[in-house]
């Protein structure tokens, strides 16, 4: 059977097969001559689908199947899965849904100049590059084109420990009937400080993934879907096992919008309103800074944080300034070996 009638308006439909493949639809037209012209067109692009590479084929797939392709296969198991399949939606509807192999440098250009226009800043362009990058590299086509945008470093906020002290001193005593949650934000915060973990995995934390025994804090999914233990301070181990009391399933039940409001009252009260940057993730460079200006090695601030290379850690070096004044020292000692040397000489 190749075209034929159905249904009261005469509308003919095809029904055929190639290479295995069955077309059973409308053809949209009310006679035989365009019926089988629409089929003949029809069967000609499976018969050159057919012919194609496995790269071609991948080549001609539309943008949105080549999102949905990456969402299923790697990132919806990912904690971030969600929210970069939306990038890529948002990413579509700049530069259309055009075949992959469409994707290229104009079109590129074309999309940072759009998502500049839009006021979006470096950091926030680089994510959707690097998502873009991720689908093409996912389908093998061509994604050396695509150049991350220079970020700058900005300085790396950390609390002093006054300031530490302050913010939790401020959420125990609010007595406002508003704020009855500021306490349980007061034992976040000196969680943060000595964990360094990112606000979504304590709020995420449940006391199954804590070990009391060998004083071990586990996470398995986080941002750099990267499973590490962290070790309690005496501080942390006497706030859980203490929240443990009254929340046996998990230690925070505050959320991300209870969390951040609280962080915010406290800034206008220590008068830090402007600091853009005294926000709660400050809390994980605190964390950082403190351990790296003790001594701690890089490599082991690196798998503490849960950081996916050691260049992200790197950011923290400069914070240890004892360790380039201990560098000087043996220049000195150099020096002065030297000089040494050469009036032995002279002798």
């Amino acid at each position: 059977m190749a075209v034929y009638k159905r249904g009261d308006k005469g509308v003919f439909y095809m029904n055929f097969t190639v290479n295995g493949v069955r077309v059973f639809r409308s053809t949209g037209k009310f006679t035989k001559k365009e019926a089988k012209l629409v089929e003949a067109v029809e069967k000609k692009k499976l018969m050159e689908d057919a012919a194609l590479s496995p790269r071609e084929k991948r080549a001609r797939m539309k943008f949105s199947e080549a999102i949905k392709k990456v969402y299923d296969e790697r990132w919806k198991n990912n904690k971030d899965g969600e929210k970069s399949y939306r990038n890529m939606v948002l990413v579509m509807g700049i530069i259309g849904d055009l075949p992959i192999s469409k994707i290229d440098e104009d079109i590129v250009a074309h999309l940072v100049v759009m998502m500049e226009g839009k006021g979006n800043k470096p950091a926030t362009i680089n994510r959707n590059l690097a998502g873009l990058k991720t689908v093409l590299k996912h389908h093998k086509q061509p994604w050396d084109h695509i150049k991350l945008k220079k970020e700058t470093k900005g300085r790396i906020r950390v609390l002093s420990r006054e300031e530490e002290s302050r913010a939790v001193e401020l959420l125990r005593g609010t007595t406002h009937r508003q704020r009855t949650h500021y306490p349980e934000i007061a034992d976040l915060v000196e969680v943060l400080a000595d964990t360094g973990m990112r606000l979504s995995e304590l709020l995420d934390l449940r006391y199954d993934d804590i070990s009391f025994t060998s004083n071990l804090i586990s996470i398995w999914i986080n941002k750099g879907d990267r499973p590490r233990s962290i070790p309690m301070t005496s501080r942390v181990r006497a706030i859980l096992e203490a929240r443990k009391v009254t929340n046996p399933e998990k230690p925070f039940t505050i959320d991300k919008y209870q969390a951040d409001n609280g962080w915010k009252w406290v800034r206008k009260e220590m008068g830090l309103d402007k600091d853009s940057e005294f926000v709660l993730h400050a809390l994980r460079h605190t964390c950082a800074s403190r351990m790296v200006n003790r001594g701690v090695d890089l490599y082991v601030v690196k798998e503490w944080l849960g950081h996916s290379s050691i260049q992200i850690t790197e950011k923290y070096a400069h914070l240890n300034p004892a360790k380039l004044a201990h560098a000087a020292m043996f220049l000195e000692d150099d020096a002065t070996t030297a000089d040494a040397d050469v009036d032995a000489g002279k002798a």
